[in-house]
């Protein structure tokens, strides 16, 4: 692997976004993190691996974000590969969400990811060659009641990512949704909290009621997970691109 590929990860201050980061820097990549505040997550990598980290504070959100992340990846070489993740919008029951959450949560979901998938394409398009990646979720492929805004726009995501991949695929370019079951982080664990609370029942009822309709009877790892992204961002995946992949111990089979 030429030693100046660059992987972007938007998201990258914790959880999944860091976890990919990581593995991404394992396999010897430079990195451009970007989050709200980058800093401690860019640092804790930089102890770690000997490799080129750069940040982009600032939220998926501002426009002025994508700009600066296409600036940033080109002063390392250009990018190769591309995370495009985000926090999770309000949970909220369909009928509930205001258009103030809609308007809000297409932004961070919808326009702020292709804001930055249009800033840094052209880089890809100049090396005839780029893999991206979006964080997606299994409610997509099987959508759960109460978090109407994740199920609608991270499928308006995924399938504009699927369409990105047929304009995009002759210049060498792959897209690709990698979408999670319930997997250990502060969203899932947010998730539970929330049904706790809707269901006037302990948050250990909510965990062991989840946990029962998952084949593998356990939670993913971040860890899982940014092995799998990791794959389909570098070059051993040759071949697979627009799809959405699901990490998921057999949950939206099983049900």
């Amino acid at each position: 692997m030429s030693r100046n590929q660059v992987c972007v990860v938007v998201g990258a201050r914790s959880g999944l976004g860091f976890a990919v980061a990581e593995e991404m820097a394992k396999r010897g990549y430079d990195l451009v993190l970007s989050s709200r505040n980058p800093k401690e997550a860019a640092d804790t990598l930089r102890a770690r691996h000997d490799v080129r980290i750069e940040i982009v504070p600032g939220s998926v959100a501002e426009p002025a974000v994508a700009a600066a992340l296409a600036e940033t990846a080109s002063g390392l070489g250009g990018a190769s590969a591309l995370l495009l993740n985000h926090g999770g919008p309000p949970v909220k029951p369909l009928m509930a969400i205001t258009d103030e959450d809609w308007s809000q949560s297409v932004e961070i979901m919808v326009n702020g990811p292709l804001r930055v998938l249009r800033a840094l394409v052209p880089q890809m398009q100049e090396a005839e060659s780029g893999r991206v990646v979006a964080v997606s979720s299994f409610t997509v492929k099987s959508p759960y009641a109460g978090i109407g805004l994740s199920n609608s726009l991270r499928a308006a995501l995924v399938n504009a990512l699927k369409t990105a991949a047929l304009e995009l695929g002759p210049e060498g370019i792959m897209l690709n949704a990698l979408a999670p079951g319930y997997v250990e982080t502060g969203r899932i664990r947010e998730w539970n909290d929330s049904y706790a609370k809707q269901r006037n029942i302990g948050v250990d009822d909510v965990r062991a009621q989840t946990l029962a309709t998952v084949p593998l009877r356990r939670y993913g790892t971040p860890e899982g997970y940014a092995r799998m992204a990791a794959f389909l961002l570098s070059d051993d995946n040759d071949y697979i691109s627009g799809q959405q992949i699901l990490y998921d111990g057999a949950l939206v089979t099983a049900n």
